[in-house]
């Protein structure tokens, strides 16, 4: 197998996207510059959804988007986190989000010759359920929707307020900040779109004990979630899909 040499650009040429096997119409992957800026852009959602990048990225980042999962739910014994690439695909028109995944495992196996198995794990984690007292999320009648969050620091504590229109609870979910960075799933049974507005505080990662003498501007995140929208964390046992990684090139092979 030969490596990419870094500046040389490989390209692939594929087939239209099919309901059996969907494919970029084409894709390119280079070793990074020492210029390069990390970053991702387009595709499916996007405002650009024909045309998908990601500068500076590396083979954990490209599976875990594949497989659609967080960086915790891929186990690998090789390192996936040693080089970094430049990606860089042309998506055919209409293509799904679960059609552009299926693309870039499509890739991966091609490219990386990337073998793997799924299997589930249990992760400490959260269950996000509605409180004893009831929710106390307003159902939405805007016309618009939005999710807007700001971020202060004030003395040994970040703030976070959270302004929502017209958002799942599935959105609020994917926002959250995780206690003990573990898995929160959302298990309110809420399915409807609200407006709400959440504001908690947390420790500031440094900050001395001296500076929290103070009381901090709002609760934090388990009472806030209570006292303003009804809703607890449950500490439990997260089963989730892990993608195993049984064997995988460190760099794609050339054409």
């Amino acid at each position: 197998m030969m490596a990419v040499r870094a500046g040389i650009f490989v390209a692939v040429l594929a087939a239209p996207v099919s309901a059996q096997s969907p494919a970029f119409e084409v894709a390119s992957i280079k070793l990074s510059g020492p210029k390069s800026v990390r970053g991702a852009s387009g595709g499916p959602g996007r405002q650009d959804p024909t045309r998908y990048s990601f500068e500076s990225a590396t083979l954990l980042d490209l599976i875990a988007i594949a497989y659609h999962v967080d960086y915790f739910q891929v186990a690998s014994k090789t390192p996936l986190e040693q080089n970094r690439f430049d990606f860089a695909a042309r998506v055919p028109a209409g293509a799904t989000r679960e059609q552009f995944r299926a693309m870039m495992q499509g890739f991966l196996a091609e490219r990386f010759h990337l073998r793997e198995h799924i299997e589930s794990r249990a992760f400490p984690g959260f269950e996000l359920t509605v409180a004893k007292s009831g929710a106390r999320l307003k159902e939405s009648t805007a016309t618009r929707a939005g999710m807007v969050s700001h971020h202060s620091i004030s003395g040994g504590y970040m703030l976070t307020r959270v302004e929502a229109t017209q958002q799942s609870v599935q959105t609020l979910v994917e926002f959250l900040p995780s206690p003990d960075a573990g898995p929160i799933i959302d298990k309110t049974g809420l399915a409807g779109k609200y407006d709400f507005t959440l504001e908690f505080t947390r420790d500031r990662p440094g900050a001395s004990p001296e500076s929290r003498i103070e009381s901090p501007a709002a609760p934090d995140l388990f009472t806030a979630l209570q006292q303003q929208l009804g809703l607890q964390l449950v500490r439990k046992k997260i089963p989730l899909d892990v993608v195993v990684v049984e064997s995988v090139a460190r760099v794609p092979s050339e054409n």
